[in-house]
C-alpha cells in the first residue's frame, strides 16, 4: 500500500539521520582517542630520547681527559663501525662547535647550525624519516655544551591501536544501523496504527474514534486532536443533514398554508372582506417566508464567506440606533427603550470594528427575539463603554425565561422551545447571531431565570477583529 511504502521511506530515513549522527560523533571520538594516544607516545619518546642525551652527555662531559684529546683520536676511540644504527647521540662544544662525542661519527642528528639558536635551557624537536630527533642547550662546568639526539620510533602499537579503532568503528556502525532500523520501527509503529484505524473509519459511520494511549506524549496528542476533529466533522455533518430536513421542513409549511388558503379562496365566490382576509393571511405567510428564507441566505454567507467579510470601524451607539429604528418601523407595537452608560468624550472610542451589515441584523435579531417573548412586546438596550474598548451591549426582555437545559439548545439551527410553539418564528434568528457574533470574536452570554425575563450580553474585546 502506498502509505506503507511512505512509511518505509521515513523508517528508512530516519535509520539513515541516525547513523549518520552517531557515526559522527563516533568517528571523533576515535579521532581523538587515536590522536591524543599519538601525542601521549611522542611526548613520552622525547622525553625518553631527553633522557638518555642528558645521561650521556653526563657521563662524557666528565671525562676531562677524553674531552682534552685531539678530534682526530676521539674519532676513533668513540666511533663502534661493528653496531647496527638504531639511535645516535652527539655533542659539541659552542665554541667553535667541535664535534666532541658521538655513537655515528658520519651523521649529525640535528645540524649544529641549528643547534646554536637555541637559547640555553631551550630545546629544539624535529622528526623525518621515521626518526625523532631532539636538540638541546646545556651547561657543565661553566661551558656550554649542545647535544643533539635521534632515535627510531617504533610504530608497531599505534598501527595496532589504528586497525583496533578502525574495526570498532564499522562494528559499532553496523550495531547502530540494526539497533536504529529497530528503533525506528518501535517509534513509527503507533503512527502505522493510527492509519490503519483512520483507514477504518467510513463516511457512513463517523462515529468511530482512534485508540488513545495514555502514554501522554505527541502520539496521544495526535489521537486527541483527530478525535476532535472527528467530533467537528461529524457535528457537521448531523448539522448539514438537519439543516437540509428543517430547510425543506420550514419552507414546505408556509407554501402549503399558502396554496390552502388560495384553494379554499378560489374554491367559491366569496365577499371581498373574506378575499380581503385571505391575502392579508397569505401575506403574513409570505412576509414570514420571505424572512425565512433572508435568514438562511445570510446564514449560508456567513459560514462560506466568513473571511472574506469587509471589516471597518463603527460606532456601536449609531448601530443599535439603526437597528432598533429598524424593528420599530416594522413592528410599531414593539417598546425599546435605549440607554447608554459611560459614554465617553472622544467619539473615536465608540467605534469598533465590524461588518456594519451583519453586526446591524445581530442586534436586529436580538432586539426582535426579546419583544417577541415579551408579553408588552417590550425590551431594553443599553450599552457599556469602556474606556478600553471592551465595550459590553445588554438586551433585557421581561419573557418566561429560559430553562437551564435549553441554554446551550437555542443557538442550534432550527430549535425551537416547547414553551415557544405558539409564537411565530423559524429557529434560525439566534443561530445567526450565534455565527454573526462568532465571526466578530465577541462573546455572547446568556443570563436567564424562569419567571424573570432574559438578558442577552455581547462582551467586545479591545482589538476586536
Amino acid at each position: 500500500m502506498y502509505y506503507r511504502a511512505n512509511f518505509m521511506q521515513i523508517r528508512s530515513r530516519l535509520t539513515i539521520q541516525f547513523i549518520a549522527i552517531v557515526a559522527g560523533i563516533l568517528l571523533l571520538s576515535l579521532c581523538f582517542i587515536y590522536f591524543k594516544f599519538r601525542q601521549i607516545t611522542e611526548n613520552e619518546f622525547y622525553d625518553n630520547l631527553r633522557s638518555k642525551a642528558l645521561m650521556t652527555s653526563e657521563m662524557i662531559l666528565r671525562d676531562t681527559a677524553l674531552i682534552k684529546r685531539p678530534p682526530e683520536q676521539r674519532n676513533n676511540i668513540s666511533e663502534p663501525k661493528v653496531l647496527p644504527f638504531r639511535e645516535n647521540i652527539a655533542i659539541y662544544t659552542v665554541d667553535g662547535l667541535i664535534k666532541i662525542f658521538a655513537f655515528n661519527f658520519n651523521t649529525d642528528p640535528i645540524k649544529p647550525s641549528e643547534l646554536l639558536l637555541l637559547m640555553p635551557g631551550e630545546e629544539c624537536r624535529d622528526f623525518s624519516d621515521g626518526r625523532y630527533r631532539l636538540g638541546l642547550r646545556r651547561s657543565y662546568n661553566r661551558r656550554e655544551y649542545l647535544v643533539s639526539a635521534e632515535s627510531e620510533f617504533d610504530a608497531t602499537d599505534l598501527a595496532r591501536l589504528r586497525n583496533i579503532l578502525i574495526i570498532t568503528f564499522f562494528i559499532g556502525i553496523g550495531i547502530v544501523a540494526l539497533g536504529g532500523f529497530f528503533y525506528a520501527g518501535q517509534a513509527l509503529a503507533p503512527v502505522s496504527s493510527i492509519v490503519d484505524q483512520v483507514e477504518k473509519i467510513l463516511p457512513s459511520d463517523l462515529s468511530a474514534r482512534l485508540k488513545t494511549p495514555d502514554s501522554h506524549d505527541e502520539i496521544s496528542r495526535i489521537s486527541l486532536t483527530f478525535n476532535r476533529l472527528l467530533d467537528r466533522i461529524q457535528f457537521a455533518f448531523n448539522m448539514q443533514k438537519g439543516f437540509i430536513s428543517n430547510v425543506s421542513h420550514e419552507l414546505k409549511n408556509p407554501l402549503s398554508v399558502i396554496i390552502a388558503q388560495l384553494e379554499v379562496a378560489l374554491d367559491k365566490n366569496r365577499t371581498d372582506e373574506a378575499y380581503r382576509s385571505t391575502l392579508v393571511s397569505v401575506l403574513e405567510d409570505t412576509r414570514e417566508l420571505g424572512e425565512t428564507s433572508e435568514k438562511l441566505l445570510q446564514l449560508a454567507r456567513i459560514h462560506s464567506e466568513g473571511t472574506q467579510m469587509i471589516f471597518e470601524r463603527v460606532r456601536l451607539d449609531e448601530l443599535m440606533l439603526q437597528s432598533r429604528a429598524a424593528l420599530l418601523r416594522r413592528y410599531p407595537a414593539y417598546h425599546i427603550s435605549f440607554d447608554l452608560v459611560g459614554a465617553p468624550e472622544d467619539e473615536e472610542q465608540l467605534c469598533v470594528r465590524a461588518n456594519e451589515p451583519l453586526l446591524r441584523l445581530a442586534l436586529l435579531n436580538l432586539m426582535d427575539n426579546g419583544c417577541k417573548f415579551s408579553p408588552d412586546h417590550r425590551v431594553s438596550a443599553r450599552i457599556f463603554f469602556d474606556s478600553g474598548g471592551k465595550h459590553r451591549v445588554e438586551i433585557t426582555d421581561q419573557g418566561p425565561g429560559i430553562p437551564e437545559k435549553e441554554l446551550q439548545l437555542i443557538f442550534q439551527p432550527f430549535y425551537r422551545s416547547p414553551q415557544s410553539t405558539q409564537i411565530r418564528g423559524s429557529g434560525i434568528g439566534l443561530s445567526l447571531v450565534d455565527s454573526i457574533l462568532r465571526l466578530h470574536q465577541v462573546v455572547l452570554r446568556v443570563i436567564s431565570t424562569q419567571g424573570s425575563g432574559t438578558t442577552m450580553s455581547l462582551e467586545f474585546s479591545s482589538h476586536g477583529r
